[in-house]
């Protein structure tokens, strides 16, 4: 559970490292950014300590569809971003440590990927590959650059929070989601939160957080595109409640949705390396970006897919 004080901070963090979490995480402060647009009406965010399970116990995770279906009401939220400056050939990627992973979507980068029986996915690979996601002479394209709102060890909390915002690039006082979302300018990002969290977060606090994240999104007229996380195979009860809030927040803000946990089900071990129970599993050639049928058969490489997919399907909506 997260716990609101200096204290129970540094204890929290002591022991997510002690357990071989993915690493820190914090409770922010939050200053929400002032919309640029007339924001639709949206759910108000709960208080961080309350939550009532039953509002997402009907849920099943095995009725949600791997790849999102679009609200049209999402190419407003696009070309208002366009409009804004948001860049049409960048995506961000919010996660922890299994968005942080080279493995995850970064091998794009280099294009020399096989997308097998998927090629029309190659154009969707083109709207963003080899163009830079920052400015500042940076290179990199969003499939090789590590998100500012990203790292091993992040909570639902942590992208709120100035504490980790990186020094180089963030103002002082600025979250790393507030940074990312400056430096890069992205029209869509790609959040995924939950795994170190089915450990050290309570479920008011990631719904609160999640919900927040959300909004602050579609405040500067980003498209998030929201994804379940992996169970943790020793606690799926609680990877279960937690997906289930992921579900519950993607419906109630009419936000694209991946349902990267069902996705997963029929893999060996869920997709999830069994030694560890926390990182998605890898091919023997480590080819995340061949979409063989043998490949097909490991997390990240599923992973990527179903990412590509949303980003298209996304697409296809927006523009």
């Amino acid at each position: 559970m997260i716990r609101h004080g200096p204290l129970a901070i540094i204890l929290s963090l002591v022991l997510a490292l002690a357990s071989g979490a993915c690493t820190a995480q914090a409770t922010p402060s939050l200053t929400p950014p002032v919309p640029t647009r007339p924001v639709p009406t949206r759910p108000a965010l709960p208080r961080p300590d309350q939550f009532d399970p039953a509002t997402v116990s009907g849920i099943r995770l095995e009725d949600v569809p791997v790849v999102p279906q679009v609200n049209p009401l999402m190419r407003d939220v696009y070309q208002a971003g366009l409009k804004r400056g948001n860049n049409p050939h960048v995506f961000a990627k919010l996660g922890d440590c299994m968005t942080e992973n080279p493995y995850f979507l970064t091998p794009f980068a280099a294009g020399q990927y096989d997308l097998g029986t998927y090629q029309n996915l190659k154009a969707t690979i083109e709207q963003f590959y080899g163009y830079p996601a920052r400015g500042a002479g940076w290179q990199k394209d969003s499939f090789a650059t590590v998100g500012l709102a990203s790292a091993g060890g992040f909570n639902v909390a942590a992208p709120l929070d100035a504490t980790w915002a990186d020094p180089k690039w963030c103002r002082a006082g600025e979250s790393p989601l507030a940074c990312e979302y400056r430096v890069s300018r992205p029209s869509v990002a790609i959040i995924m939160f939950g795994t170190n969290d089915v450990n050290y977060t309570d479920a008011a606090t990631y719904n609160f957080y999640l919900r927040t994240i959300i909004s602050q999104t579609l405040d500067d007229d980003i498209v998030p595109i929201l994804s379940t996380f992996p169970t943790r195979l020793e606690n799926p009860q609680k990877s279960l409640l937690l997906n289930q809030i992921v579900v519950r927040v993607a419906q109630d803000y009419d936000v694209p949705l991946i349902n990267l946990n069902r996705a997963l089900e029929a893999l060996p071990n869920h997709g999830v390396n069994p030694q560890d129970t926390t990182h998605l599993t890898t091919p023997s050639d480590e080819r995340v970006d061949v979409f063989s049928p043998a490949n097909l058969q490991t997390g990240f490489t599923v992973r990527n897919l179903v990412t590509l997919q949303a980003l298209d399907a996304v697409l296809r909506v927006v523009r």
